[in-house]
C-alpha cells in the first residue's frame, strides 16, 4: 500500500477530528462554543460558592465546639454534684483573676480531682507563657487555658489558635464562678456567678445590645470580644448575621 505523504496524512487527522467533533455535536447537542461558556459559569459559580462553604464550615466548627466544651464542662461538674454535693460547697477558693492566692499545682490538682477525672482529657501541661496557668487538651484539638484563680477560661479551638489567638474568631472566654469570692461585686457578676462553667458575662446588662456595647470596655467586637462566646450561646448555639468577625 502506497504511504500517504506528510501532508495528506495531516489533512485526514483534521479531517477526522472534525467528524469526530460533528458526530458529538449531533448526539449531545453541544458546540465548542457551548462547553466553553458552560465551563465559564462553573468557574464563576464556583468561585462564588467554595469562599461560602469554607465559611460556613468554619463557622460550624466554631459553634460545634464552643457548645461541646460547655456541655463536657457542666456533664463533669454535675457527675461532682452527684458524688460531693453542691458544688458551692467544694468549690475551692483561690482568689480572684490577677490576684490567685492558690499556686498553678494546687490548681491543677483542685482541677483533676473534681471536674478532669469526669472528662476524656488527652494531656494538661503548664502554660509556659505563665507561671500561674494550664492548658487542658481536648480529643478533637481544642484546649482550655486557665490560671491558678480557676475562675477565668480560655478556650480555643485548636493548637493553632493558641499560638495566634483572635478572641472572638478562633478563642473564647469562660468562666467558672460557682460562688462570690472576697474582691468580687456582686452586682457586675450577677451573671457570671452560677454554678456551672459559662460564658463570660462580667458586667454583662442581661440585653442582647449590652452584649456589643458594654460599659467597662466589654462586649462583642472588634476592639473588645469577650462576650462572643455568650452572644453565641444568646443565640441558641447560632452565629448571628450581624457577628463582628468574618469567618
Amino acid at each position: 500500500m502506497k504511504k500517504l505523504s506528510k501532508r495528506a496524512a495531516s489533512l485526514v487527522g483534521e479531517t477526522l477530528t472534525k467528524l469526530q467533533f460533528d458526530v458529538y455535536q449531533r448526539r449531545f447537542g453541544f458546540t465548542l462554543a457551548d462547553v466553553l461558556v458552560t465551563l465559564g459559569i462553573i468557574g464563576v459559580v464556583a468561585a462564588l460558592t467554595i469562599p461560602q462553604l469554607i465559611s460556613n464550615h468554619r463557622k460550624q466548627e466554631v459553634v460545634t465546639k464552643l457548645e461541646k466544651v460547655y456541655s463536657v464542662m457542666n456533664q463533669a461538674i454535675r457527675t461532682s454534684e452527684a458524688e460531693y454535693g453542691d458544688v458551692a460547697g467544694w468549690a475551692i477558693d483561690c482568689g480572684i483573676s490577677g490576684a490567685a492566692t492558690c499556686t498553678r499545682d494546687e490548681a491543677k490538682e483542685w482541677f483533676n480531682n473534681y471536674i478532669g477525672k469526669n472528662i476524656q482529657i488527652l494531656k494538661i501541661d503548664d502554660d509556659e507563657t505563665s507561671n500561674t496557668s494550664f492548658l487542658i487538651y481536648f480529643n478533637d484539638g481544642s484546649i482550655l487555658s486557665t490560671s491558678s484563680s480557676l475562675i477565668d477560661w480560655g478556650f480555643y479551638l485548636n493548637e493553632k489558635a493558641l499560638n495566634n489567638s483572635i478572641m472572638g474568631k478562633n478563642t473564647f472566654a469562660f468562666r467558672f464562678n460557682p460562688v462570690l469570692v472576697p474582691g468580687q461585686d456582686a452586682d457586675r457578676n450577677k451573671y457570671s456567678v452560677k454554678s456551672a462553667f459559662e460564658p463570660y458575662a462580667w458586667n454583662w446588662d442581661g440585653t442582647r445590645e449590652g452584649l456589643f456595647t458594654a460599659a467597662y470596655g466589654y462586649g462583642c467586637g472588634e476592639s473588645v470580644s469577650n462576650y462572643c462566646a455568650k452572644l453565641i450561646q444568646y443565640e441558641g448555639w447560632n452565629i448571628p448575621k450581624d457577628y463582628p468577625f468574618k469567618f
